[in-house]
């Protein structure tokens, strides 16, 4: 069906230059995406309803997730797509999905910032966006032909919905957002703020950002057809510990939430406990450098921590 071929990293373009880009005929669809079958079969595949494994993720109790994993030869072809993607031109406040971002740069970013802080993201993201409404970004800003639009659909979303477990998601839900994203990104601006985006979570930090912020924006999404989780919407003061996709920003500085020290601390007596078990020394050493990675005044001191419990080599 599709042989898998290496690319090379490819200069940012727009996306009018995208491989994606003006896609009239499902024959051009299949050589893009590297299917050896005819293109006709291809709408077959991607409706087969064993291309997902799904199940629920319990391993945090209190947040149980829906996954849907793609099968082996699914995702080929979305990790195709994620590649083309990838190369398109994005907003600097997009953080996700993105070579050289991620949810350290994206706290990053607001480091420096002065005034006050608001955090939001939105419920069952990936859930919230539609089939149709992955069809219509590649009729809309890709250009595409209907049916090839809708082909791309069927490839890249599960059960009418965006597949939570698909590589080219995190783009995706972006691309087919974008608009109510900019949005947002303009307001924050235009007050001279700063707004980051990782997938959907969403800060935005400067003087006299507050509440009202926090209305507009629930505003925004909620027209889009988003449920906003206002039990993680947060009002961060300027004098306070911000936490921010996943560290705490104070002062300038980095440091790792509580729940990292956590995780940490239980690691560590674990592989105490049972000093012979490697995997549990691996677990505490990971454990052991990730919150070194957060945090700007033991860093050092933690990775040589990190560094007496790796064993010697033989």
């Amino acid at each position: 069906m599709m042989t898998p071929k290496r690319t090379s990293v490819k200069k940012v373009y727009d996306v009018s230059a995208s491989p994606l880009f003006g896609i009239r005929s499902k024959k051009r669809l299949a050589e893009i995406l590297f299917w050896s079958g005819s293109p006709s079969s291809m709408l077959g595949f991607a409706r087969k309803s064993s291309n997902y494994n799904r199940y629920t993720d319990r391993s945090k109790p209190e947040k149980p997730r829906l996954i849907e994993a793609p099968q082996e030869q699914l995702k080929k072809f979305q990790k195709r797509i994620e590649e083309l993607l990838k190369r398109t031109e994005m907003p600097d406040y997009l953080h996700s999905g993105i070579p050289g971002r991620s949810y350290l740069t994206c706290s990053a970013a607001h480091r420096e910032s002065e005034g006050c802080t608001v955090t939001l993201d939105i419920s069952g993201f990936y859930l919230a966006v539609s089939q149709d409404l992955i069809a219509r970004l590649f009729i809309v800003t890709f250009k595409c032909a209907r049916d090839v639009a809708e082909l791309l659909a069927q490839l890249l979303c599960c059960d009418g919905h965006l597949a939570t477990g698909s590589p080219a998601s995190p783009l995706l839900s972006f691309l087919a957002n974008r608009e109510g994203f900019d949005q947002i990104a303009l307001h924050a601006s235009r007050r001279g703020g700063v707004f980051t985006l990782y997938i959907d979570d969403m800060a935005m930090t400067g003087k006299g950002i507050g509440t009202a912020d926090i209305k507009w924006i629930t505003q925004v999404l909620e027209r889009a057809g988003f449920t906003i989780n206002r039990p993680k919407t947060r009002l961060f003061l300027a004098s306070a510990a911000r936490l921010i996709t996943g560290r705490v920003i104070f002062n300038g500085q980095s440091r790792a939430p509580n729940r990292q020290h956590q995780k940490m601390k239980a690691a560590l007596d674990a592989s105490k406990a049972f000093p012979k078990d490697a995997v549990l020394k691996a677990s505490a050493i990971g454990r052991i450098r990730h919150v070194a990675l957060l945090d700007d005044a033991r860093r050092n001191d933690m990775r040589a921590d990190a560094k007496r419990l790796v064993p010697p080599r033989r």
